[in-house]
């Protein structure tokens, strides 16, 4: 049963955990970090028939291998490396719904962070037709992505929700479609 157990957990880290991930993980992350010289990525063994574990490294955008992401990266990179994993992951396997959930995906970014994020969320529901749910908890973030992800098709729309507190304790919430509207300027 043991012999069992870890032959089957072989074959899903060794499907998951590949260089395909690697790669999608590498992209998003330099992307998200495009001046960070490290890039975390997994361990994968030399013998395509050793058993992979998912270990974490360095790697320096010029060669050679390094110590464990948190021992080479900042507080917001490793935050960084994670939320991008999370994606990279997302778009290794096929999901069995095209959703991708976030809470407070910013934390410890920057503001050039926080920019190039908004982009890549607006790549993910454009080019990857995914639905993107992103729960923040500051009002100047939230302003800001509902103006970067703002419907920019006739097609598109964009889905706000405002939670908040009534005087008497009760969650009140605010609901907003905003749809596509044609640049008056350019039109």
């Amino acid at each position: 049963l043991r012999a069992a157990a870890e032959d089957a957990r072989g074959a899903i880290v060794s499907r998951v955990f590949n260089k395909r991930l690697n790669a999608i993980w590498r992209d998003l992350f330099v992307r998200l970090a495009p001046n960070e010289p490290f890039v975390p990525a997994f361990t994968l063994p030399e013998d395509p028939k050793a058993p992979v574990n998912a270990m974490l490294e360095t790697v320096h955008r010029d060669g050679g291998r390094y110590g464990r992401p948190g021992a080479m990266l900042s507080a917001g990179n490793l935050n960084t490396a994670a939320l991008t994993l999370f994606i990279a992951l997302h778009l290794s396997v096929k999901p069995p719904f095209p959703w991708l959930v976030l809470d407070d995906p910013v934390q410890s970014m920057d503001e050039m962070h926080i920019a190039q994020f908004a982009a890549l969320l607006r790549t993910l529901a454009k080019v990857e037709g995914r639905q993107v749910i992103v729960a923040v908890h500051e009002r100047p973030l939230f302003d800001y992505l509902a103006l970067e992800l703002s419907p920019a098709f006739p097609e598109d729309r964009l889905i706000t929700v405002e939670l908040g507190r009534t005087p008497a304790g009760t969650t009140r919430y605010d609901p907003q479609i905003i749809p596509f509207e044609p640049d008056r300027l350019v039109a």
